[in-house]
């Protein structure tokens, strides 16, 4: 609400669906009513007298000065009609655009001070999907690209969405950059505020090896694995150990990542308990629990 009143009327059910312009709530306008029916009255009169007024000009049985007197007392009659007729028009209160109405805050009878909750009205076709991407990708997501959306409301469906919208600042604490997405919901199963998983089709990248990310130790200087090799100690007999090797990553998804430069194929990297390994640390490679290699990983809630 614009204005302090009491509620008079709900014209609309909480879950209805409304049109744009739909007057939804109307507060009382029994005072300001007939403000307006005085005020019109007040303008009628100087109507007629300006009419007149006018009619005697022709004649000079009355004076320009009066003439003038006449017209600013129609104009002023004219602005407070406006005035009131403004007052009237932002108590009842109307749907700004078409969607659907939530559980409603008020009663009839309540008094709404300016700017208080009154009622819930949700747009929901189109959705607009807000999600979050790594730096890397600035220079390969675009507007008008395809977005894929699923949710564990429906468990095995996927809805179609185009990228409307791209924000231009990378987030210096998480080094991702917000992007937008808008989504077709006419039968209107998705609703407001919920959670979805959005991905961006775009072509796979075979040109670089993959490793789980469990396998990384980030670190402020730079990135690393640990190489599984044949090493020798100081004795010079061989081992079994890990060498720590600087890497570049590139492109994430789920559980994956992509090594743009520091592997080589065929080289065996340790992906688990990496945090307690150290250079030239001798290990025992147990292949029998593989790490996460999922493209959409779905982790339980906690």
């Amino acid at each position: 609400s614009e204005v302090i009143g009491r509620i008079a009327k709900i014209n609309v059910e909480s879950g209805q669906d409304v049109e744009k312009g739909t007057v939804l709530i109307e507060l009382d306008t029994t005072v300001e009513t007939a403000n307006l029916r005085e005020a019109q009255a007040k303008l009628e009169r100087a109507r007629r007298k300006v009419q007149r007024y006018d009619q005697l000009r022709a004649t000079k049985a009355v004076s320009p000065e009066n003439l003038d007197d006449a017209e600013m007392e129609f104009r002023t009659a004219q602005a407070s009609v406006q005035s009131f007729q403004s007052v009237i028009d932002r108590k009842n209160i109307v749907a700004p655009f078409s969607g659907r109405i939530g559980i409603r805050q008020v009663n009839v009878g309540q008094t709404v001070l300016p700017g208080a909750e009154i009622i819930p009205l949700f747009s929901l076709d189109p959705l607009y999907v807000n999600f979050t991407a790594p730096q890397q990708l600035v220079s390969k997501i675009k507007v008008g690209g395809a977005v894929t959306i699923t949710s564990d409301a429906f468990k095995g469906e996927t809805f179609e969405a185009k990228i409307t919208a791209i924000d231009p600042n990378v987030s210096e604490s998480s080094r991702n950059f917000a992007v937008q997405a808008t989504l077709s919901n006419a039968d209107k199963r998705l609703s407001p505020g919920m959670f979805v998983a959005a991905q961006i089709d775009m072509p796979e990248v075979n040109s670089h090896p993959v490793i789980p990310s469990s396998s990384i130790s980030y670190a402020p200087y730079g990135n690393s694995i640990y190489i599984v090799e044949q090493l020798k100690d100081k004795d010079g007999k061989e081992f079994k150990g890990v060498r720590q090797q600087m890497i570049q990553l590139g492109d994430a998804k789920g559980d994956m990542v992509q090594v743009t430069s520091g592997l080589k194929d065929g080289e065996e990297v340790a992906t688990s308990g990496v945090f307690k390994l150290r250079p030239n640390a001798p290990v025992l490679v147990n292949n029998s629990i593989q790490p996460g290699m999922s493209k959409s990983p779905t982790p339980a809630d906690t």
